[in-house]
């Protein structure tokens, strides 16, 4: 008879198979969302540069090979040891390597959108350099992740890299959020006063919001999960789409850039028939003008019984009434 120190131990499948299964499934319709818009950049990209659309191409490279690492952690665990489910205590190589892209990935987004402030603030190097610095720390963080969890043998002894795992976490969110803030104050005192682009203004400003917002969102649910939740993969779950969410909030700000210019550059269209109704009045208002300064007006009077020719200008007042009576026409619109 087997004691009860014998009988294996079976793991609670709701938060460690089923978060990787939720985590990956979603991660994996997001890679379908970067790949619609991957190639809505290049279709509609007339006016980037060469390095801009290599630099596309290689996020999109990356994300799908994350995306096969989500697709071969689910494989794993789910399908090749579906009958050993003690596997789910020992990490396999694709989870390892899922930080170190992720990483990656976040690191060039990052430098991308610093890239950007360090532009719209006409060369600030300070503020530039605390978001590149926070960026280089999260990077640093992965990749020492990384090399060292290739030698654990069970997932119990991530509580010795926890430190790394806490300044990660936090080391990313700071710089996502800095990256919003200082956006979206460069862009606030980006306003001209005219409406039209302080409304494009707006919505810039509501894209770098939702930016940062998702995915300081994300980064601090898998943190708070991790602190209070170590054992389990609800932190892994959310940690799978890190990257993704980056990658295609960054692409959405590309996307939408023909649609602003768009609304910023819209034509105002003028009736062909005003125009036409006014420049005959200006016509024959030059007309008028010429005929008064080469010939002046002919009157008769009668002074003392006798016809008396008079010769005096023409009335002034012809012009304003004329001026008068095409502005006051139904459907004429003044041209200047």
């Amino acid at each position: 008879m087997a004691t009860a120190s014998s009988v294996p131990v079976i793991p609670h499948f709701d938060n460690t198979l089923g978060a990787l299964l939720v985590g990956g499934m979603v991660a994996t319709a997001l890679w379908g969302v970067t790949c619609v818009q991957t190639y809505t950049f290049f279709m509609s990209c007339t006016t980037d540069r060469a390095w801009s659309k290599a630099l596309i191409a290689l996020l999109w490279v990356l994300d799908t090979f994350d995306t096969f690492l989500n697709c071969h952690i689910l494989y794993f665990y789910l399908v090749t040891n579906y009958l050993a489910p003690q596997a789910i205590f020992f990490p396999v190589w694709s989870v390892i390597i899922h930080v170190a892209a992720t990483s990656i990935s976040n690191f060039i987004v990052r430098c991308a959108f610093a890239r950007r402030v360090y532009r719209l603030s006409n060369g600030n190097i300070p503020g530039t350099l605390v978001i590149i610095s926070l960026s280089l720390l999260d990077l640093s963080c992965g990749l020492a992740i990384t090399g060292k969890a290739f030698g654990m043998q069970t997932y119990m002894q991530l509580d010795s890299l926890s430190s790394l795992m806490y300044l990660n976490f936090a080391a990313g969110t700071s710089s996502d959020l800095s990256v919003a803030l200082a956006l979206c104050y460069l862009l606030r005192g980006s306003r001209t006063g005219f409406q039209r682009t302080d409304s494009l203004i707006r919505v810039l400003m509501l894209y770098t919001v939702n930016t940062g917002l998702i995915v300081a969102l994300d980064a601090s649910a898998g943190m708070l999960t991790y602190i209070f939740m170590p054992h389990n993969f609800i932190f892994l779950g959310f940690y799978l789409l890190l990257s993704k969410l980056y990658l295609n909030c960054y692409l959405a700000i590309l996307n939408a850039r023909s649609g602003l210019r768009g609304k910023l550059d819209g034509p105002k269209s003028i009736h062909l028939s005003r125009i036409q109704s006014t420049m005959h009045w200006r016509n024959e208002v030059d007309l008028e003008q010429q005929n008064t300064e080469s010939h002046p007006a002919l009157r008769t009077s009668k002074s003392d019984g006798d016809a008396t020719l008079q010769i005096s200008p023409l009335d002034t007042n012809r012009k304003e009434e004329k001026h008068q009576e095409y502005a006051e026409a139904p459907g004429t619109a003044m041209v200047y």
